[in-house]
Protein backbone atom coordinates (compact mmCIF):
# COMPACT_ATOMS: atom_id res chain seq x y z
CA UNK A 1 0.00 0.00 0.00
CA UNK A 2 1.31 3.45 -0.94
CA UNK A 3 1.92 5.98 1.83
CA UNK A 4 -0.84 8.51 2.47
CA UNK A 5 -0.16 12.08 1.35
CA UNK A 6 -1.84 15.46 1.75
CA UNK A 7 -2.98 15.15 -1.88
CA UNK A 8 -5.02 11.97 -1.31
CA UNK A 9 -8.80 12.31 -1.25
CA UNK A 10 -10.08 12.53 2.31
CA UNK A 11 -13.23 10.56 1.52
CA UNK A 12 -11.42 7.95 -0.61
CA UNK A 13 -9.25 7.25 2.45
CA UNK A 14 -12.36 6.52 4.50
CA UNK A 15 -13.10 9.98 5.88
CA UNK A 16 -16.67 10.59 7.00
CA UNK A 17 -18.91 13.65 7.21
CA UNK A 18 -18.80 13.64 11.02
CA UNK A 19 -15.02 13.95 10.85
CA UNK A 20 -15.38 16.91 8.47
CA UNK A 21 -17.68 18.66 10.95
CA UNK A 22 -15.19 18.00 13.78
CA UNK A 23 -12.38 19.32 11.57
CA UNK A 24 -14.36 22.49 10.84
CA UNK A 25 -14.87 23.06 14.57
CA UNK A 26 -11.15 22.61 15.29
CA UNK A 27 -10.18 24.99 12.48
CA UNK A 28 -12.63 27.59 13.78
CA UNK A 29 -11.31 27.23 17.36
CA UNK A 30 -7.63 27.12 16.42
CA UNK A 31 -7.45 29.64 13.59
CA UNK A 32 -10.64 31.69 13.89
CA UNK A 33 -11.53 30.74 10.31
CA UNK A 34 -14.79 29.48 8.83
CA UNK A 35 -14.07 27.16 5.92
CA UNK A 36 -16.66 26.91 3.16
CA UNK A 37 -18.75 23.77 3.62
CA UNK A 38 -18.93 23.20 -0.12
CA UNK A 39 -15.12 22.95 -0.27
CA UNK A 40 -14.97 20.34 2.47
CA UNK A 41 -17.65 18.15 0.91
CA UNK A 42 -16.25 18.37 -2.61
CA UNK A 43 -15.42 14.96 -4.08
CA UNK A 44 -11.66 14.58 -4.00
CA UNK A 45 -11.25 17.00 -1.05
CA UNK A 46 -7.66 16.86 0.26
CA UNK A 47 -5.74 18.03 3.31
CA UNK A 48 -3.68 20.25 1.01
CA UNK A 49 -6.85 22.01 -0.16
CA UNK A 50 -7.90 22.56 3.44
CA UNK A 51 -4.49 24.02 4.30
CA UNK A 52 -4.67 26.45 1.38
CA UNK A 53 -8.21 27.49 2.36
CA UNK A 54 -7.15 28.09 5.98
CA UNK A 55 -4.15 30.12 4.85
CA UNK A 56 -6.26 32.19 2.45
CA UNK A 57 -8.94 32.90 5.08
CA UNK A 58 -6.66 33.82 7.97
CA UNK A 59 -6.77 37.51 8.81
CA UNK A 60 -3.47 39.37 8.88
CA UNK A 61 -3.10 41.71 11.83
CA UNK A 62 -1.18 44.94 12.03
CA UNK A 63 1.15 43.25 14.54
CA UNK A 64 1.92 40.54 11.96
CA UNK A 65 2.79 43.17 9.38
CA UNK A 66 4.91 45.15 11.86
CA UNK A 67 6.83 41.98 12.74
CA UNK A 68 7.49 41.19 9.07
CA UNK A 69 8.66 44.73 8.39
CA UNK A 70 11.05 44.53 11.36
CA UNK A 71 12.40 41.16 10.19
CA UNK A 72 12.95 42.38 6.63
CA UNK A 73 14.49 45.62 7.88
CA UNK A 74 17.00 43.65 9.97
CA UNK A 75 18.32 41.74 6.93
CA UNK A 76 21.71 42.70 5.53
CA UNK A 77 22.15 43.41 1.82
CA UNK A 78 23.89 40.05 1.44
CA UNK A 79 20.99 38.22 3.13
CA UNK A 80 18.48 39.96 0.86
CA UNK A 81 20.53 39.04 -2.21
CA UNK A 82 20.74 35.41 -1.06
CA UNK A 83 16.97 35.22 -0.47
CA UNK A 84 16.23 36.72 -3.87
CA UNK A 85 18.67 34.34 -5.55
CA UNK A 86 16.99 31.38 -3.83
CA UNK A 87 13.57 32.55 -5.06
CA UNK A 88 14.84 32.71 -8.65
CA UNK A 89 16.32 29.21 -8.48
Amino acid sequence: MAPVSVWDSFFALGGQSLQVVQFMARVRAGYGVELPVDLLFTPGFTVAQAAHAIDDARPVSGADIDLLIAQVGALSDDEVAALLAAEEA
